[in-house]
């Protein structure tokens, strides 16, 4: 289509969806873009924050972005056809941006298996910044504990009661964090629960908080995710004070229990690769990396709130 015919940003259609998609994860290789695809339809994915690039009836780029709880945004970086020029990758990008803004998100982040020049460039020029390398760990039943952990700690469920004291720990545990470090202390700690709370299934019992001597020293927290069979590691973390006695360790391996309690056979994990120390607890309890993505972060600002894709 010759680029004089005007160029329009549009939702996708319904019926183009799978096109539109295809488009999107198109640099990625044909496996990789099978499960990515699958993930989405699994996960049912809102799809009204996949936004394409007409010329005419042709589609000639596409983004997807949709907002996740906690007042996040995941966003795929725009890819547009041969020989279309780079100003369609940044309209289509400065589009599901405002969105997300007028949306009331606070944060927008892209997890990319690989980063090209194109997208780095791409992503900088609108605000996003590398963040970190986050490594995907797996630990399967043949590594969990064969009974409850006998350990120095106590664990308290949460309950609507001890609400306030789990917030202060996940607060107190981000002091120090080695952990994406440059996030400390950006969004408010009710959203970042909130996006904790909407990972997976959540239940009061896998949402711990970790006590020694009758004192509150962090947290634990596990969803569980039938359909793909699995539990995650949504988050654990220490006080200054209660880091350096092996707990971290102990902790993890309560998390083994609880998935194991559940019937699932695999444990999952998302951490910071340049944590090391936490990479070390991990993988002395079994844990093996399966994955990694460079992740890209914006922060967002808006006085308009609404709902995204509106």
């Amino acid at each position: 289509m010759p680029l004089d015919v005007e160029l329009q940003i549009t939702p996708a259609e319904p019926e183009r969806a799978m096109e539109s998609l295809e488009l999107v994860f198109g640099s990625l290789r044909e496996a990789n873009r099978h499960l990515e695809l699958r993930s989405l339809l699994v996960d049912e994915i809102p799809l009204e924050g996949l936004w394409v690039a007409r010329r005419g009836p042709r589609v000639v780029g596409a983004v997807l972005a949709f907002s996740q709880p906690g007042r996040t945004g995941l966003v795929w970086p725009p890819r547009l056809v041969e020989g279309e020029p780079r100003e369609t990758a940044d309209r289509l990008i400065e589009t599901v941006d405002r969105l997300m803004a007028d949306a009331g998100l606070s944060m927008a982040y892209a997890a990319l298996k690989t980063v090209g020049r194109a997208d780095d460039r791409l992503l900088r020029a609108h605000g996003y910044e590398p963040m970190s390398t986050a490594l995907y760990l797996v630990s399967t039943d043949r590594n969990f504990p064969a009974a409850s952990p006998e350990c120095v700690l106590d664990f308290e469920p949460y309950s609507d009661a001890n609400h306030a004291r789990l917030a202060k720990m996940v607060e107190a545990s981000y002091e120090e964090t080695q952990d994406c470090p440059k996030l400390s202390g950006a969004r408010d700690i009710e959203d970042v629960l909130a996006g904790y709370r909407q990972t997976g299934e959540f239940a009061p019992h896998r949402w711990l908080l970790v006590r020694h001597r009758k004192e509150d020293v962090g947290c634990l927290m596990v969803a569980d995710h039938p359909h793909h069979g699995s539990c995650e590691l949504v988050y654990m973390g220490l006080t200054v004070s209660a880091r350096g006695h092996g707990w971290g360790k102990q902790i993890a391996r309560v998390a083994q229990w609880l998935t194991a309690s559940a019937g699932r056979d695999r444990l999952v994990v998302a951490v910071d690769a340049a944590n090391d120390a936490a990479v070390a607890v991990y993988t002395s309890v079994g844990f093996h990396a399966w994955d990694r993505r460079e992740v890209y972060v914006k922060l967002l600002q808006s006085e308009e709130p609404g709902k995204c894709g509106e």
